[in-house]
C-alpha cells in the first residue's frame, strides 16, 4: 500500500502538468489559425489610420507645475496668560468672522490687579501732588530770599559808592588845606629871606658908615675937614645904625610867620591824616556790609541747589506714578488677553482644548485658516525660472474638483531656489467666494510664459520627418512637405503646407503609400481624446462612433 501510495503521489502532478501543457499548445494553435484567417482576410483591404483635424487656435507655450493650496493666513490663537478657559464653543470647521471672541478665559485674576493698580495710582499721584506744592512753595521763599538779598547788596553797594566819594572829597578838601598852608610856608621862608637879605645890607651900610666916621673923625683931627662932616658922618651912621635894628625886626617878625606857617601846616597835615583815616575806617565799614550782604545772596543762591534734589525727588514720584499707570495698562492688557479674538475670517482647523483646561501662555488653542483668498504654491525648476514673472496667465486644475478651471496670474514668484531639491516656488492668488476650494488640495498649475495667436496646428506626431500624410475627401492619402514654427503641449504650429479642417494622419496600422486608399478607425479630437470610428459592414449607412480617451 505504501508504494502505491508513493505512486500516486507521483503520478497525480504529472498528469495534471501534462493536462495544461496540453491545452496551452492547443490555444495557441487556435489563436495563430485566427490570426493567419483575419491576415487574409484584411489583404487586399484598406489600410485602418487615426486622423486628426488641423485646427486654427492660438499656440500657448507654458510651464506644468504641482502645487498645493495654502491659506493666505494661517494663525494658532495661544494665550499671553495663564488661566481657567471659561468658554471654548467652536471646533474644527466652524466658520469664523473677523472679530468673533472665540476662547475666553477667567478674568478674575486680571481685574484683581487692575484694582490693586488703581488704588496705588491714587496713592502715588497724593505723594506728587503734595510734593509738588511743597517744592513749589519752597522755591517761591527762596527767589523772595534771594531778591531780598541782593536788594540790600544794592543798597550796600550803592552807601559804599557814597561813602567812597565822601571821602575823596573830605581828603581832597584837606590836601588842598595842606597845600595852601605848604605855599603860605614857602612864602613866609622867601619873606624872611628877603628881610634877611635887607638886614645884610643894612649892617653893610651901618660898617660903611662906621668906617667913613672914623676916616672923617681921623681928617677932621688933622684939620683937614670941617666938624660939620663929622656931624654929618655920625648922623649917618644913627641912620644906618637904626635901619640895622629896623631890618632885625622885620627878620625876626619873617621868623615868626614862618614858624606860625609851619605850625598851621602841621595841624592841616594831620587834618588831612586823620580825613584819611576816618574816612578809611568809613569805607571798610561799608566794604564790610557788602561782603556780608553778598555772603547772604550767595548763601540765598545756595538754597536754590536744593532745587535739584526736590525735582529730582518729584520726578522720581512722576515715575512712580507712570510705572504705576503702566502697571494699569498691562492689569487692562491681561484682562483684554482673557479674550481670544480671530483676526480674520476663516474657518477653525484645529481644536487642542476644552472648557475647564488650564490656559498656558504661547500654546496654541485654536488655529484659524482664511478661505476667502487662498495661495496656490507650486514648484518649478530654477532653469524655468527666468521665464516666469509676475502677472503672467495661470490655468489651476483642482484635483477633485468638478468645477472649471481657475483663472489667476503669477502673483510672486521668490527669488531664491530651495538648495535640496533646486526649485524655485511659483505663488498665484486664488478668490474663494464659495468656499469649495479647500486648503490642503491638489492643484495642477499651468504657467502660460509664451502664446502666439491664431494659426494652424496639428498634432506632433503627425508630422514625420518634415512631411504629413493628409486624408483627402475621397480616402486616399497625399503627402505635403510642411514648415513648422512653435509648438506646445497639444500640437506644432504649422506655417506652411496645411490649411485648417483637413484631416491628417497620425497613427497607421500598416505603412501608408501616397494615394493609397485609408479607412479611419479613429479621430483624436483637440483636447487629445479619441472618438473610435467602427468600420462600416456592407448593410451600414454609416460607420458607428464611440469615445475613448487617449
Amino acid at each position: 500500500m505504501a508504494a502505491v501510495r508513493r505512486l500516486l503521489l507521483i503520478l497525480v502532478p504529472v498528469l495534471v502538468l501534462a493536462f495544461f501543457v496540453f491545452s496551452r499548445v492547443r490555444a495557441v494553435e487556435a489563436t495563430e489559425a485566427k490570426q493567419k484567417a483575419e491576415a487574409g482576410a484584411r489583404k487586399g483591404a484598406a489600410a485602418s489610420v487615426e486622423v486628426a483635424t488641423a485646427e486654427s487656435r492660438p499656440i500657448v507655450q507654458t510651464i506644468e507645475a504641482i502645487g498645493n493650496v495654502t491659506s493666505e493666513f494661517t494663525v494658532n490663537l495661544s494665550p499671553r496668560i495663564s488661566g481657567l478657559i471659561t468658554t471654548l464653543q467652536v471646533r474644527e470647521g466652524d466658520p469664523v468672522t473677523a472679530g468673533e471672541v472665540l476662547v475666553r478665559i477667567d478674568p478674575n485674576q486680571a481685574q484683581a490687579q487692575i484694582l490693586e493698580s488703581k488704588a496705588n495710582i491714587n496713592e502715588s499721584r497724593s505723594r506728587l501732588a503734595q510734593a509738588q506744592a511743597t517744592i513749589q512753595a519752597s522755591e517761591v521763599q527762596i527767589e523772595t530770599n534771594i531778591r531780598q538779598a541782593r536788594a540790600e547788596l544794592a543798597s550796600a553797594e550803592a552807601t559804599l559808592q557814597q561813602v567812597r566819594k565822601q571821602i575823596e572829597g573830605r581828603v581832597a578838601n584837606a590836601a588842598a588845606t595842606v597845600r595852601q598852608s605848604e605855599a603860605a610856608v614857602a612864602v613866609t621862608k622867601a619873606e624872611k629871606n628877603n628881610r634877611t637879605a635887607e638886614l645884610t645890607g643894612a649892617k653893610a651900610t651901618f660898617k660903611n658908615e662906621q668906617i667913613r666916621l672914623e676916616r672923617v673923625k681921623g681928617l677932621y683931627e688933622k684939620g683937614y675937614v670941617a666938624g660939620s662932616l663929622v656931624d654929618n658922618a655920625t648922623a649917618a651912621l644913627g641912620v644906618a645904625e637904626s635901619a640895622v635894628r629896623v631890618k632885625e625886626g622885620e627878620v625876626e617878625s619873617a621868623q615868626a610867620d614862618i614858624e606860625a606857617a609851619q605850625a598851621k601846616l602841621e595841624a592841616d597835615r594831620t587834618a588831612l591824616t586823620t580825613t584819611q583815616a576816618s574816612g578809611q575806617a568809613e569805607i571798610q565799614v561799608a566794604s564790610a556790609r557788602v561782603a556780608q550782604l553778598k555772603s547772604a545772596v550767595t548763601a540765598a543762591e545756595a538754597n536754590r541747589a536744593q532745587s535739584p534734589a526736590n525735582r529730582a525727588n518729584v520726578n522720581a514720584l512722576q515715575a512712580g506714578v507712570e510705572s504705576v499707570e503702566a502697571q494699569l495698562q498691562a492689569a487692562e492688557a491681561q484682562r483684554k488677553d482673557t479674550e481670544l479674538s480671530s483676526p480674520f475670517s476663516g474657518i477653525v482647523t484645529a481644536r487642542s482644548a476644552d472648557p475647564g483646561t488650564l490656559a498656558t501662555p504661547g500654546q496654541a488653542v485654536l488655529r484659524v485658516e482664511s478661505t476667502d483668498s487662498l495661495f496656490i504654491i507650486a514648484a518649478i525648476p530654477v532653469t524655468d525660472s527666468a521665464r516666469v514673472r509676475p502677472g503672467q496667465p495661470v490655468t489651476i486644475r483642482l484635483d477633485g474638483s468638478t468645477e472649471a478651471p481657475l483663472q489667476t496670474t503669477v502673483d510672486t514668484v521668490v527669488p531664491s531656489a530651495n538648495p535640496s531639491d533646486r526649485q524655485v516656488s511659483v505663488r498665484m492668488r486664488v478668490k474663494n467666494p464659495t468656499g469649495k476650494i479647500k486648503p490642503g488640495m491638489f492643484a495642477k498649475v499651468s504657467i502660460e510664459i509664451d502664446r502666439t495667436e491664431s494659426t494652424t496646428v496639428v498634432p506632433g506626431d503627425a508630422i514625420k520627418d518634415g512631411s504629413v500624410s493628409v486624408v483627402l475627401q475621397d480616402g486616399t492619402t497625399e503627402n505635403r512637405e510642411v514648415k513648422t514654427g512653435k509648438s506646445d503641449a497639444r500640437g506644432i504650429q504649422v506655417l506652411e503646407g496645411i490649411r485648417p479642417r483637413e484631416k491628417v494622419i497620425v497613427l497607421s496600422y500598416s505603412p501608408i503609400k501616397p494615394g493609397s486608399k485609408v479607412s479611419i478607425t479613429a479621430e483624436r479630437r483637440p483636447d487629445g481624446t479619441r472618438k473610435l470610428v467602427d468600420v462600416p459592414k456592407q448593410n451600414d449607412k454609416k460607420p458607428a462612433e464611440k469615445d475613448v480617451k487617449k
